[in-house]
């Protein structure tokens, strides 16, 4: 990679279309990843924030929440992918996505539950079988277990299993979860940078650097205003 490619890191829209406003014009970004949960908690305004997201960004990618209804799936929106058991590629990285927030519905899963996610899991490992490329970015909305990015208020840890041992074994460089509001924060799981933006509704948001042939990542963690 000859250029620094700079990533907008969100999660947890829930909607709040006026905010994300604000987090789109917060910098230059040569692309969006998002972990989930754009919609409303009554699986509404989708369309808005994507629509946001297609007008002030060269590229979104999007993998779908716990109360994201499947028809987001189904916008075609320039600039804007919806991704879910897929690897795509973008500004030179290849990034893989999985949706679903664990211990919630998920499209027509009542519960989802550490087994679902693991054969969603098994997707995105048979289509990094048919590629020569290493994995940069892992996409979920789900964090991983015992990460401290999927720890409750309680101080339980309620995180992926199969999530976690997926990032031990591929070391993706950056890992992108979402869902558990107050699992805020940068982690490493072995050579992966794992982040947990926090909720965008609340301006919370992320700021990735990828450079270097390596392709080696630096984080920070922002809140409009601040």
């Amino acid at each position: 990679m000859g250029k620094t490619v700079t990533v907008l890191l969100l999660s947890d829209v829930h909607g709040r279309v006026s905010v994300l406003k604000n987090l789109v014009k917060s910098g230059s970004y040569d692309l969006a990843l998002v972990a989930g949960d754009v919609s409303n908690y009554a699986g509404g305004a989708y369309r808005e924030v994507l629509e946001v997201l297609s007008q002030n960004l060269p590229l979104s990618i999007v993998v779908p929440g716990n109360v994201d209804p499947p028809d987001i799936a189904k916008l075609n929106l320039k600039n804007v992918l919806v991704i879910h058991k897929q690897i795509v590629e973008a500004s030179g990285l290849y990034v893989a996505g999985v949706g679903g927030g664990i211990g919630f519905s998920f499209w027509k899963i009542p519960y989802l539950t550490d087994v679902q996610i693991g054969e969603f899991i098994r997707g995105i490992e048979e289509a990094l079988r048919s590629r020569s490329a290493a994995l940069h970015v892992l996409l979920t909305h789900t964090p991983p277990e015992g990460s401290g990015l999927d720890r409750v208020y309680s101080g339980e840890y309620v995180g992926s299993r199969k999530i976690r041992e997926f990032i031990e074994t591929y070391e993706p460089v950056l890992h992108l979860c979402g869902h558990i509001h107050e699992g805020r924060g940068i982690v490493r799981i072995g050579r992966t940078v794992a982040v947990n933006p926090g909720p965008s509704m609340a301006g919370y948001y992320g700021v990735a650097r990828f450079s270097g042939s390596r392709l080696e990542v630096e984080v920070e963690l922002k809140r409009v205003g601040s």
